[in-house]
């Protein structure tokens, strides 16, 4: 079977795809990789398509001769994927079949585009549809499968989480039959457009920490059940399954070494994990004795409170972390709450953040995120917030987000039903988690995002004289154009950072 693999995200990661094609390869299958950054990213674009006509013939040319075609993609990302769908669809004739998170989230509306989709994990459906298709045998039974059939859906049930994560092989960075687009048109892709494109897309806020950085996951799932991430709604599909999974720390080393060796030009490694941290200590310990002696590599991991102590921060410091990102998400009670959050509480959250102080001469500032614009805080709410970020043991820098209530997790449904969400179209599927809404309050976020803004002054811009001035309505007009100046600002200094990386290559 000659199966091609595209993915309409903005960076070249792809873990998902370059997984399932190392799996489909192993198994005798062959595979072609076609990475299309979206030109827009995540910034809204209405009425526009998001590619060029002429990308897509291109495209359409490379997935000639396909037997199968399959497009991965995020919520974000469905305009791009129903464009792409369509034009292949137009013309030629081959089957294709959607997975990732919308698609599992949401396959009815994902057949209205596609022929097939895959809920969930993937490896193990796509390699038994491929095997059935080439061996022209029905594949209306494969599990975590639906499929279009003369306009009836064809739908199975789930099928259990692998959790030998290990027999999955190291993600596909053979180059072999990979192409991207660039400059308007589709190329082979190589070892040093990989290295530009990772150059341009660092993980960092700072972007003059000059890295080049791989990015990879040692495990699955999360532990928590936050009520606006999909990793809630993913429990809820696997009822009964505990779906956080590690792979050994000898199938990571693995395929950390193959970096090394073939990649010579990455210089940091990126854990994306949701939740490192969750390892046990013994788990962690025989990792970074591994990772210190094999690969050396300054890296980074994301971490949670909840899993957070100094051993592991110590013995991860040891091996060579230098920076590291938490979800804060809110400082108030009431809103922790209302994410299910309430264990990480201020003061566990603080804990974890002054351990993390304890390295500061050894660690870039770390990121904790922020979700804001959320439609049921109050302005006590944003001031508990705020109040809590003055606390913040310096240097740090913070990462805020406008909240997505993305489909079917908690908190989607409970908007839904409160009448909150009247525009799906614009008020989720194209709606831009970098844009927040123009407010005092956020224009104190935008201040502090550095970690530099004085503590003090902080919270004298949140005490109750300050608020009832600077939050009037007459002031509410005044404080948006500042604000929207800001992020004007931080935009044109993301884009000069980029023409630069561009112009230098």
């Amino acid at each position: 079977m000659k199966i091609t693999l595209i993915s309409p995200y903005p960076d070249i990661t792809n873990f998902g795809i370059r997984t399932i094609s190392s799996f489909l390869k192993r198994n005798g299958h062959k595979t072609k990789i076609i990475i299309l950054p979206d030109p827009y990213g995540d910034n809204l674009v209405f009425n526009t398509q998001r590619y060029d006509d002429n990308v897509l013939d291109e495209v359409v040319s490379l997935c000639k001769g396909s037997n199968l075609i399959g497009i991965t993609l995020m919520t974000n990302f469905f305009d791009g994927a129903v464009q792409i769908t369509k034009k292949i669809k137009g013309s030629i004739d081959v089957p294709i079949i959607w997975g990732g998170v919308h698609p599992t989230i949401r396959p009815e509306e994902s057949l209205k585009y596609a022929d097939m989709v895959c809920i969930s994990d993937g490896e193990e459906a796509m390699l038994e549809l491929a095997t059935k298709m080439e061996n022209n045998e029905n594949y209306s039974n494969i599990k975590g499968l639906w499929i279009k059939f003369n306009e009836k859906i064809i739908k199975t049930p789930l099928s259990y989480f692998n959790r030998n994560l290990d027999s999955y092989p190291i993600p596909d960075y053979s180059m072999d039959d990979h192409h991207i687009m660039l400059n308007g048109h589709m190329i082979p892709l190589t070892h040093e457009i990989t290295k530009f494109y990772l150059e341009l897309h660092n993980p960092f806020l700072d972007y003059s920490v000059k890295k080049v950085c791989y990015q990879t996951m040692t495990g699955r799932g999360c532990p928590h059940k936050c009520t606006y991430c999909i990793n809630d709604t993913y429990k809820d599909l696997h009822k009964g399954e505990a779906n956080l999974r590690w792979r050994s720390t000898h199938h990571v080393m693995e395929e950390l070494m193959w970096v090394k060796e073939h990649m010579p030009y990455i210089n940091m490694i990126v854990l994306s994990d949701d939740v490192f941290f969750a390892r046990s200590q013994k788990n962690l310990e025989e990792f970074c004795n591994e990772y210190k002696t094999k690969i050396g590599m300054p890296f980074s991991c994301l971490a949670s409170p909840l899993a957070f102590t100094e051993e592991k921060m110590a013995i991860l410091v040891d091996a060579g972390l230098i920076w590291i990102k938490m979800g804060v998400q809110s400082g108030s009670s009431r809103i922790q709450e209302l994410f299910n959050r309430k264990n990480m509480s201020n003061e566990k959250m603080l804990h974890a953040m002054r351990i993390i102080n304890k390295y500061k001469d050894r660690l870039l500032p770390p990121d904790y995120d922020f979700i804001l614009d959320v439609p049921y805080e109050t302005d006590e709410d944003k001031v508990e917030s705020l109040r809590f970020i003055s606390e913040i043991p310096k240097p740090f820098r913070l990462q805020p987000y406008s909240l997505v209530l993305y489909p079917e997790t908690k908190l989607y449904h409970m908007a839904k039903k409160d009448g909150l969400i009247v525009d799906e179209k614009s008020q989720v599927y194209s709606k831009d988690y970098n844009v927040r809404e123009p407010n005092y309050f956020n224009l104190l976020i935008t201040l502090s995002k550095k970690g530099k803004f004085p503590s003090l002054l902080l919270k004298f811009l949140i005490s109750k004289p300050v608020i009832k001035i600077f939050n009037s309505k007459i002031m509410k007009g005044s404080f948006k154009y500042i604000y929207r100046g800001l992020q004007d600002l931080s935009h044109l200094m993301k884009k000069g950072y980029e023409r630069e990386t561009i112009t230098a290559k």
